[in-house]
């Protein structure tokens, strides 16, 4: 008989990965890797969980009986819905994204099929449809780069960054530990910086994210945290992703094969797009020191991704 999830106790529905103090990494039943993982960052006053996520699974319930009891704020990295689907379960928290998120956010609740559903293509899931109470009915805060948020003794500042995966996207630096929180803007499995429409997604663009980040913040930075693909990630994995996008921008072309462990498994995965990129000829990955890009050949400057 197939094992019913729901059933389970609750602390056998997640994990717990400590990963600095006071840093908590959270893991649902089962996960594959394109699950993303929550973070729970505990301050004095109230603790801040970095992406509610997406998950059938009483998330909020795991966090407040087994991970913290003091007050949850939710920072979101982005509004896709494998981020964000889970924000209705914190309607009564502080819910804090970019005014872009906010805008792609207020644009789904707008798309009442009339069915009493809410129906909508998202760019991390592909065609979705949400339940009213999915769609939430809260209204969020609105952060900006420098912004900070303070847990009590520890301080949470959004830096500066240009969303390459999501022109929406914040990354959070956490003082207290030097955790960079990235969302699905850095990551090992893969950067997808294609020129995705509406975004300044291409190589040129993640390099000059980089050098701000090594430039600014490298000393600081203890272990980057992304969303997929495994976490924490030493700091160095910045430079060896410059280094990277410099191979590509000086004409050295990846592979053919883009499929990463997020799609191997399921080239169907993310709408659909996953087969759609192994059967473009323009898209590549490039491997180089355990980061990944996977870029479009065609699209690899600023200015090659004007008006498309």
């Amino acid at each position: 008989m197939a094992l019913d999830i729901h059933a389970l106790p609750i602390n056998k529905k997640f994990n717990r990965r400590l990963i600095a103090p006071d840093t908590w990494i959270i893991n649902p039943f089962n996960p594959n890797f394109g699950t993303p993982r929550p973070y729970v960052l505990i301050g004095d006053d109230c603790a801040a969980l970095i992406d509610a996520t997406h998950t059938t699974l009483p998330i909020r319930e795991y966090i407040e009986k087994c991970v913290t009891d003091k007050p949850l704020v939710v920072l979101c990295t982005h509004s896709h819905l494998d981020h964000t689907n889970d924000n209705y379960l914190f309607e009564d928290c502080d819910i804090y994204m970019s005014e872009y998120a906010w805008n792609e956010i207020k644009a789904r609740r707008d798309m009442d099929n009339k069915a009493g559903m809410w129906r909508f293509s998202d760019p991390a899931c592909g065609d979705v449809e949400m339940t009213p109470e999915q769609r939430g009915t809260y209204t969020p805060k609105i952060l900006k780069p420098g912004d900070t948020i303070d847990l009590g003794n520890r301080v949470i500042e959004v830096l500066p960054y240009v969303g390459c995966h999501s022109p929406g996207s914040l990354i959070f630096f956490d003082h207290k530990t030097g955790g960079l929180f990235t969302g699905d803007e850095l990551e090992t499995g893969q950067m997808l910086v294609m020129g995705q429409p509406g975004t300044k997604s291409c190589v040129e663009q993640l390099r000059e994210n980089l050098q701000v980040l090594i430039d600014g913040w490298y000393d600081r930075i203890t272990m980057v945290c992304p969303a997929h693909n495994g976490s924490p990630i030493h700091p160095q994995f910045l430079k060896d992703l410059a280094e990277n996008c410099d191979r590509v921008l000086s004409g050295i072309e990846g592979d053919m094969d883009v499929r990463s462990m997020s799609f191997a498994a399921d080239p169907d995965s993310m709408g659909g797009r996953a087969r759609i990129w192994m059967e473009d000829p323009d898209i590549l990955r490039s491997e180089w020191k355990g980061t990944s890009i996977v870029y479009n050949r065609t699209r690899l400057h600023k200015a090659d991704i004007v008006g498309k």
